[in-house]
């Protein structure tokens, strides 16, 4: 039995997604951008899902721009907004645990000469306070940090982030591929300028994401070509997935309702994998965290190694973020935790979803001991 403890890097497209794709590409085919029959109904379709989005966003749809996924989204965040207001100054602010397409976007506008600065988003709230005020400069235009860090669970301090930013008129942006439809929340509860989803990580299909941006917030796009989504991305939408994007939508409330049932499947995994390998680590324990995500370190065990072995066995984990080209690489994230380097190199990421069953966490727990015990 193949067991996939792996949702955070996809999750299983839904059956009633998939068929929404295929009866998109059997039906409703056009390009949205065109004016005739074929072409008005897939614009039609465009904007149902547009509207649908901005219903569960608690936004208005204007609001909305649709992508090609959460790394689109968040370099078109990063990048359009420093670009759209680097006449009021060119000083970011961004968490030194973000996934890679912010922290990448980053390091381009850092080429490009905008002065990036990290924060430590771990402190507690008085320390993360003082750290963020002592950082921050009359130029100060954005500020990057996500609700949900892919890589541990951990959950950060979004309400004291964003009453800074408000408090200094810093935009602030919140990567929240990983909470969208697991945790509920809307951009405005956030205070969120702008705002990063994915469709693959709710049941929906791959290279479809979407970006809120608050209106009023100026934001240069960085493709060209096109008046798509309002002059803000050019290039024909990825209509199929935003069908299916669409359908995922029509069915989110049965992934929230999954957040009970995710709690105490992880506090059952955790508790065995510790009862039978006391060594082990629960990364982030001491955190506030989501349920969906557990990174445990086998100290002694390069994470790849058991990654394998693991794989070999049926189960599917991984060492870390998805989007780096298939390589395990020292963490970042993990770094920042200022863990030491045996421990870095031996997390694995497990991550569950509404498919998962109590009997195949069990059966993981089992085969990670046995191979644990094994190496």
């Amino acid at each position: 039995m193949s067991i996939y403890l792996d949702y955070s890097a996809t999750t299983p497209p839904d059956a009633r997604v998939r068929q929404s794709v295929q009866s998109f590409l059997q039906e409703s085919w056009g390009n949205p951008s065109s004016l005739h029959s074929d072409g008005r109904r897939a614009k039609a379709l465009l904007e149902d899902v547009r509207t649908q989005l901005s219903e569960q966003l608690g936004c208005q749809s204007s609001e909305v721009v649709f992508t090609a996924g959460g790394t689109e989204a968040n370099n078109l965040a990063i990048i359009g907004a420093a670009l759209a207001n680097q006449d009021r100054g060119r000083h970011i602010l961004i968490s030194s645990m973000e996934h890679s397409s912010v922290l990448q976007a980053a390091k381009y506008l850092k080429s490009s000469g905008f002065e990036i600065e990290l924060f430590d988003p771990l402190l507690p709230p008085e320390k993360l306070q003082m750290q963020l005020t002592a950082k921050r400069r009359q130029d100060t235009i954005l500020l990057s940090m996500m609700y949900v860090n892919n890589e541990t669970g951990i959950i950060f301090p979004l309400e004291e982030v964003a009453a800074f930013c408000n408090e200094h008129k810093i935009l602030y942006h919140c990567d929240a591929v990983q909470a969208f439809g697991k945790i509920p929340f809307f951009p405005a509860t956030l205070s969120a300028d702008l705002l990063t989803i994915s469709a693959h990580k709710i049941y929906g299909p791959a290279g479809v994401g979407a970006l809120f941006i608050r209106k009023g917030v100026a934001v240069n796009p960085h493709s060209f070509g096109g008046g798509q989504e309002a002059n803000r991305r050019a290039g024909t939408e990825n209509m199929p997935g935003i069908a299916g994007f669409g359908a995922a939508l029509g069915i989110l409330d049965e992934s929230l309702d999954f957040y009970n049932t995710a709690k105490r499947l992880q506090i059952k995994f955790e508790k065995q994998l510790k009862r039978e390998l006391p060594d082990c680590l629960i990364i982030g324990k001491a955190f506030k965290r989501t349920p969906y995500i557990s990174a445990v370190g086998f100290p002694g065990i390069q994470n790849e190694t058991l990654l394998i072995r693991l794989d070999m066995a049926g189960i599917a984990a991984s060492a870390g973020s998805a989007c780096s080209s298939g390589s395990v690489q020292p963490s970042h994230v993990l770094k920042s935790m200022q863990l030491g380097d045996e421990v870095v190199g031996s997390v694995l990421r497990f991550s569950i979803g509404k498919f998962i069953s109590e009997m195949e966490i069990d059966e993981a727990a089992e085969r990670i001991v046995e191979i644990v015990r094994q190496l």
